[in-house]
């Protein structure tokens, strides 16, 4: 359900501004809204002052933030507590005493690891070109050059040979050769007054050199190879070496910093609401959403920590203002899970339903339906409960095991009601019988067929009162008028495809045009200046929300038939490991498929059918003051 908000006020003397919003920063139960917004006559807190220090404390959060980030986080670290007092000069001292030794070990760090990337790569390419250096004589005033070329450039060499000539005379050499099926690869050498000549040769020619590393520009091209194998031997040590430098510091200042961290936020939190804060002369007010529970509870904190110090009391908002209230989904721990699905959507407004209770009744239940079981359930049930004990609580994906884990229990009840386990091995190893029909019976499809429609007619009418309901409640009066008119309207299609299939009688048929009639027009009037055009559109798209429901039945009949296969192909297989394998194959597809499949049509049959009949999204989440600076931490 949606907690219920309300909005409180406090006020106080500006001397107690900083400890008043600490001790709502540690409560973290207050919405702080713009004071100016409720009281038009008040001024905006002046939070000149203030400036600069949030430009110096966002700045060293940054500071700290970057150097967290090079430490490798410890198992089970607990930020360590850092008082207020003199917070900028104690940090800034922290972070000149040890933040460029640090980050000088980082960047050495981060260029250990980049020559390990590209050093194979040079030492492939030159390995290719070895066997061209023993031509070369190794001078002091000249210039060696390493170029790899794709195998139809042999035509340029001459080319290239000639123009080198040109430049430099009979002082260059070029040598060349095939080094491998795709590549030829050539050395040049020239002398190094030349070199800006010759860079400017081949960028027209378009030849990219081989350009060696940093460290081994100025190493002879005949020794390159060796030191890049050298290289490489080294860096992992030198590695080990800063990885426990890097350990010992973050074993030393982590925790600090992490405190520090908490702190900076903390303060730039303080500093920053105080735009949404009114003021007088000598007084600070402030104003915010709570949950109406919680009220009594600040109350007391506050007259506690302040005595006498602050007036606080509730200010009821009216019926325009609560529409603006944020929202605060809560739950047991069977619905809380769900709230993770209506996120994925957008939150409920304000005053309106919470889904949630409903979607954990039937999400699940409709799921089970498609899969229906028994040995897919347990085996859902195994991993979902291996996975989820590993995920931390909270965790959107925890939430979704959760809902696998339900869905998993009401697989197995179906698979009870539908006699399945694995198909039909239940039947064949032990005698397993259904309580109602096996589906893969070609008799049970109509009934199937049925019971499924039937169960998404109920929720369909379900949403539809839930939809009346609401608009009453909330006086939307062309939203009362619609809704009712598809629940009338869609009661007399019913009967009408129970008069044609000879299962209501005939004398029905007179109520039955009425109720549509009368749908209709209901629907016109809802719907305003387009109903006429749009009332049997709508009427006829809330009857194919029910027939939507099939899909229950289709995508169930499917998951029993490929079980049915699986075993079938297994049993006719003469050898048994390979049955065996055959079964293990089709049941592992099909219990994959059977796990993604209904998840996301029992999730579209509430969005699409059910959500349409009376959710309206739009909500805003709460966020109290004091819970973004604990969350940046």
């Amino acid at each position: 359900m949606i907690t219920p908000m309300t909005r409180v006020q406090i006020v106080g003397h500006k001397r107690d501004l900083d400890a008043t919003l600490r001790e709502l920063q540690r409560l973290a139960c207050v919405q702080l809204i713009d004071a100016a917004q409720v009281h038009p006559g008040l001024h905006r807190y002046a939070a000149i002052m203030e400036q600069q220090e949030m430009e110096i404390l966002a700045y060293l959060r940054s500071r700290l933030e970057a150097l967290l980030a090079l430490l490798p986080p410890l198992p089970d670290e607990i930020p360590e507590p850092w008082p207020e007092e003199d917070l900028i000069p104690r940090i800034q001292a922290e972070l000149d005493a040890y933040a460029s030794d640090l980050e000088a070990l980082a960047r050495e760090r981060q260029q250990l690891i980049n020559d390990a990337d590209v050093l194979p790569s040079y030492a492939a390419t030159l390995s290719k070109l070895m066997r061209l250096t023993p031509e070369l004589t190794q001078l002091r005033e000249y210039e060696t050059v390493a170029v790899l070329l794709d195998r139809r450039a042999v035509g340029l060499m001459d080319m290239l040979a000639e123009e080198m000539q040109a430049i430099a005379g009979p002082y260059t050499e070029l040598v060349w050769d095939q080094v491998d099926p795709d590549h030829i690869g050539a050395i040049l050498v020239f002398p190094r007054e030349v070199a800006p000549k010759m860079n400017a040769l081949l960028g027209r020619m378009q030849v990219t050199p081989i350009a060696l590393p940093e460290s081994l520009q100025h190493v002879p091209f005949q020794d390159a190879l060796a030191h890049i194998h050298q290289r490489l031997e080294e860096i992992p040590r030198e590695l080990e070496t800063i990885d426990a430098q890097l350990h010992e510091a973050a074993r030393r200042y982590r925790a600090r910093w992490l405190g520090a961290a908490r702190t900076l936020s903390q303060r730039l939190e303080q500093l920053q609401v105080r735009k949404q804060l009114g003021e007088t002369r000598h007084a600070f007010v402030l104003v915010g959403w709570i949950p109406r529970d919680h009220l009594e509870t600040l109350r007391q904190h506050l007259e506690d920590r302040l005595p006498k110090a602050l007036v606080i009391e509730e200010l009821p908002p009216t019926a325009e203002e609560t529409r603006d209230a944020p929202v605060l989904l809560q739950g047991n721990r069977l619905t809380r899970p769900f709230h993770f699905f209506i996120r994925l959507l957008s939150l409920p407004r304000y005053g309106t339903i919470d889904p949630t209770a409903l979607m954990a009744l039937f999400m699940p239940l409709f799921f089970g339906l498609m899969l229906g079981d028994i040995g897919y359930g347990l085996t859902l049930l195994i991993i979902v409960l291996l996975v989820r004990r590993h995920l931390p609580s909270g965790s959107g994906l925890r939430d979704l095991m959760t809902f696998l884990l339900i869905g998993s229990l009401w697989t197995i009840a179906w698979g009870f009601v539908f006699g399945e386990f694995f198909g039909d091995l239940g039947y064949h190893l032990f005698g397993l019988h259904p309580l109602w029909r096996e589906r893969s019976e070609p008799g049970a499809l109509a009934s199937l067929l049925l019971f499924t429609i039937a169960l998404g007619a109920v929720h369909i009418v379900l949403g539809l009162v839930l939809g009346i309901w609401q608009a009453w409640h909330l006086r939307q009066q062309h939203e009362l008028w619609e809704r009712a008119g598809k629940l009338v309207g869609l009661i007399g299609l019913f009967l009408l495809v129970g008069i044609i299939a000879q299962q209501i009688p005939r004398g029905w048929m007179s109520p039955a045009l009425a109720a549509v009639i009368v749908g209709l027009a209901m629907l016109l009037y809802g719907l305003g200046s387009v109903g006429a055009l749009l009332a049997p559109v709508e009427l006829l798209g809330v009857l194919g929300n029910v027939l939507s429901y099939l899909r229950l039945a289709a995508i169930g009949l499917a998951s029993v038939y490929l079980a049915l296969v699986g075993n079938l192909m297994a049993g006719k297989m003469g050898v048994i490991w390979l049955g065996v394998l055959i079964a293990i194959l089709f049941h592992t597809l099909n219990l994959a498929m059977g796990a993604f499949s209904p998840s996301i049509h029992a999730l579209r049959l509430h969005y699409v059918e059910f959500f349409t009949k009376f959710y309206e999204e739009g909500g805003q989440s709460f966020h109290p003051f004091g819970a973004s600076a604990e969350n940046n931490a």
